[in-house]
């Protein structure tokens, strides 16, 4: 069902973009789209280099669209995909070091100057198999694929947003559904379903925190923090994390730096961290990513209120 569903929604993100491109009429100018695109890459080459290195290759594309509806009044509705993914080739073996497709949709009723009643959906998977070892070879194990896993939060409750900088979604009760549909991890019970399950259903807590602000001229910071607590397997004490902090440098209207920092724990995922094959439990992952490249932004600016 998914695969049929993430090109409706690229495609739907797609053409209202073509619509910001032409002048906006008094009917939709409640409707703002746009999107930013980069890809980055880097490089390294050695040739009788005394100090030793291996010769290598990378590269990420990310890709951010939004389409918002707010028209002044007392409902809002706001809706962002983000699609990542990169590869690094060294010593003739591939591998990925992004893989990332999240589609969120939250719709608001405005109750006063700083707050608002909120319904949120949120759904993130990847789109391509992850192994236990670089590379794709017969001696590799499967550990991750598309929609699985797959998460798909839904929540009810209240947003705070005093200015334009941070932003606080609130939800006491949001479902949270964890798939992995695939048979080989189902029946090993990985990320938390019960062995020989697709599915596993969590009622529980969530908070979401957005910031963003300018550092110095053409640097900016945008951070992300997800917080969940399962309220029915009797481990509500332990919260998920899922954190996320980039840089933007902006050298001119074409080339950026950024730098990403991207911070997990879930307790339903175990990690075997001393690759023998047995995973021990759950660990904190961690993930950095530096790159150089080139960028684009068309559409709308976001002005999220």
């Amino acid at each position: 069902m998914m695969k049929k569903l993430l090109p409706g929604i690229i495609l739907l993100f797609s053409s209202s973009l073509i619509r910001a491109q032409t002048p906006a009429t008094p009917a939709d100018t409640a409707w703002k789209s746009g999107a930013d695109f980069s890809l980055q890459f880097s490089q390294a080459a050695y040739n009788n280099w005394q100090a030793g290195g291996v010769n290598s290759i990378a590269g990420n594309i990310l890709f951010n669209a939004f389409m918002d509806y707010d028209n002044g009044g007392k409902w809002a509705w706001y809706n962002t995909v983000t699609m990542a993914y990169g590869l690094n080739f060294q010593d003739t073996i591939f591998s990925k070091t992004d893989d990332r497709f999240e589609f969120e949709s939250r719709l608001d009723r405005k109750i006063s100057k700083n707050w608002n009643l909120s319904t949120l959906l949120n759904f993130r998977t990847q789109f391509t198999n992850g192994y236990e070892t670089a590379g794709v070879r017969e001696d590799t194990t499967k550990i991750s694929g598309f929609l699985a896993p797959a998460y798909t939060l839904l929540g009810l409750g209240a947003t705070y947003k005093p200015n334009k900088k941070f932003s606080a979604f609130i939800s006491p009760l949001t479902m949270k559904v964890t798939t992995v549909n695939d048979e080989r991890l189902s029946n090993m019970g990985a990320f938390g379903v019960d062995t020989g399950s697709i599915n596993r259903f969590e009622i529980g807590g969530y908070v979401n925190i957005g910031y963003k602000t300018p550092l110095a001229e053409n640097i900016k910071l945008q951070a992300k923090l997800d917080l969940y607590s399962n309220y029915l397997d009797g481990n509500y004490k332990f919260i998920d994390v899922n954190s996320e902090v980039i840089i933007f440098m902006k050298v001119n209207d074409y080339i950026t730096a950024n730098l990403a920092l991207n911070l997990i724990y879930d307790h339903d995922i175990l990690i075997d961290s001393d690759g023998d094959g047995s995973p021990e439990g759950p660990r904190t992952q961690f993930r950095e990513v530096l790159g150089v490249g080139f960028a684009y932004s068309f559409g709308d600016e976001r002005n999220k209120r």
